[in-house]
C-alpha cells in the first residue's frame, strides 16, 4: 500500500516539474475560426516592447517588434551564450512580424523552453540591432 501512495506522491511532482519549466514563458491562447480548437502560445516582452513567440505547433519562433521599418532579416540568435543559425521570412500580411525557423527544430524548441536568456540579432539593411529576451 505505501508503494502505491509513494507512486502517486512522486507522478504529482513530475507533473508540478513539468509544469514549472514552462512557466518561465508567458502563456497566450488563440481560438480556431470555428471554435474548436484552443492553441497555447509561449511568448516573452523585452523591455524596448519586442515580443518573442515561441511557436511550438509550427516549430519556429515569431519575433515582433512595431517600428517604421519593416523589413528586417535575422540570421543569427543565441540561446544562452550559445550561437544557433536561423532564417528568416517576414510576414507579408503582418509587417513588424519576422518567423524565425531553424535546421534542427526539436533540439533548438527543447533549448528556447529551458532557456535563461535569448538574443535576436536584427538587420534592417544596413543596420544591425540586438533585441535581449531575459526568460526566468
Amino acid at each position: 500500500m505505501m508503494s502505491l501512495y509513494s507512486r502517486i506522491v512522486v507522478g504529482l511532482f513530475c507533473v508540478a516539474m513539468g509544469q514549472a519549466a514552462h512557466a518561465k514563458w508567458d502563456e497566450e491562447r488563440d481560438v480556431t475560426t470555428n471554435g474548436k480548437e484552443v492553441f497555447v502560445y509561449y511568448y516573452k516582452i523585452n523591455e524596448e516592447g519586442h515580443k518573442l513567440v515561441l511557436d511550438k505547433y509550427i516549430k519556429r519562433l515569431i519575433f515582433i517588434q512595431k517600428d517604421r521599418l519593416h523589413k528586417r532579416t535575422v540570421n543569427q540568435i543565441k540561446i544562452d551564450g550559445v550561437e544557433v543559425e536561423v532564417m528568416s521570412d517576414p510576414f507579408s500580411h503582418y509587417p513588424e512580424q519576422t518567423a524565425i525557423t531553424f535546421e534542427n527544430k526539436d533540439e533548438v524548441l527543447k533549448k528556447l523552453f529551458l532557456a535563461k536568456k535569448v538574443e535576436v540579432y536584427v538587420r534592417y539593411g544596413r543596420e544591425s540591432g540586438l533585441s535581449v529576451f531575459q526568460i526566468k
